[in-house]
């Protein structure tokens, strides 16, 4: 039976105990997890999806089929009901999905109230969500709460979607704790329609507000993963500050996608397809692990990507990393399972 998380109320409500089962035999419990952004916008932005998005979930249900689907799938741009459906399509239990149209934020800061009002509406600006965040979390293991932000500042026809982040606190066997899953997706450059510093300053406060997020639903002693569109690209004043704000600083997260790459034991499959993925530097997979905790890399692949006739059913490669977990228990114990900050 699918179990669809909805709108939940605020982090600190969700607080419950819990307990994973204990997996006696493997000490290191291992998680695959996928991000990938499935183009999912409704017409006429995009041409029709429908037979590429059902291929997608053809697809995640064939690797189902064959043991080798990811046990958690963060998506982007899963706008239209096609898109939506493609969790429970694809065999997944556990579904949630991010912020709806409605559920946005309102810009705070003197600065991004003046940046706001300076908004183009020819452009997308100051008209309105037409679309929530297009963030869904498949999940094979209990999602035991989601916690949801907006992004209170955009430019251009981002605007027009709800974009943010979400969180979704994930059992995972063998895990004394909850594992914090982190979907995103950040303001585009050149799709925008407004000039690159207009772009850029959305961009920033963004990671700016991500960073917060992720310091809001940290627990200091259980493991973060993150993944998502992150749009860096080539521009070298985005590169610098997501690396600056990302792998520095009180966020500090590892590129898992970038580590295994320079690891000899971490297994790289697909590697045309990940040097494509990773040249783009737009779908990101990192992790952060407490003191107490260890997070390896063990295999990257790219399942979404080229076919034989070099087409792909999205314009992102879908990407997947296997990690090895270690928090330094076999047999769980029961924890407070959220952050409440």
């Amino acid at each position: 039976m699918s179990i669809r998380i909805g709108n939940f109320g605020l982090w600190a409500a969700a607080l419950v105990a819990y307990a994973a089962p204990a997996v006696a035999s493997e000490p290191h419990p291992m998680v695959s997890v996928m991000t990938y952004n499935v183009h999912g916008l409704p017409w006429p932005i995009a041409e029709d999806r429908t037979a590429s998005l059902s291929a997608i979930a053809a697809q995640f249900r064939a690797m189902r089929a064959a043991g080798r689907q990811p046990g958690i799938v963060a998506l982007q741009e899963a706008f239209v009901p096609d898109a939506k459906a493609i969790g429970i399509a694809a065999g997944y239990r556990y579904i949630a999905f991010g912020a709806p149209a409605e559920d946005s934020s309102s810009a705070t800061t003197p600065d991004d109230r003046r940046f706001v009002s300076e908004g183009s509406m020819l452009r997308g600006e100051r008209v309105g969500k037409h679309v929530g965040s297009g963030l869904a979390i498949f999940s094979d293991y209990p999602i035991l709460a989601v916690r949801r932000m907006s992004y209170p500042v955009c430019a251009g026809y981002d605007c027009l979607a709800n974009k943010g982040a979400m969180a979704a606190s994930i059992a995972i066997p063998g895990m004394a704790r909850p594992v914090t899953v982190i979907d995103t997706h950040l303001n585009s450059n050149g799709a925008t329609g407004v000039s690159e510093p207009r772009a850029l300053y959305a961009y920033k406060r963004q990671i700016d507000l991500l960073g917060s997020f992720i310091d809001a639903v940290a627990r200091p002693d259980a493991a973060i993963l993150v993944a998502g569109d992150f749009n860096v690209g080539r521009d070298l004043a985005r590169r610098r500050y997501f690396a600056q704000r990302m792998f520095g600083g009180p966020v500090a997260l590892t590129a898992g996608s970038l580590r295994c790459r320079m690891t000899r034991a971490c297994v790289v499959r697909e590697p045309a397809d990940i040097a494509i993925s990773t040249a783009r530097a737009k779908d990101w997979l990192m992790y952060r692990a407490p003191n107490a905790l260890s997070i390896r890399p063990l295999g990257l692949s790219a399942p979404f990507g080229h076919d034989d006739a070099n087409a792909m059913l999205s314009d992102h490669i879908g990407v997947m990393l296997s990690y090895a977990l270690d928090d330094g228990s076999i047999r769980p114990k029961p924890q407070a399972m959220l952050a409440s900050r």
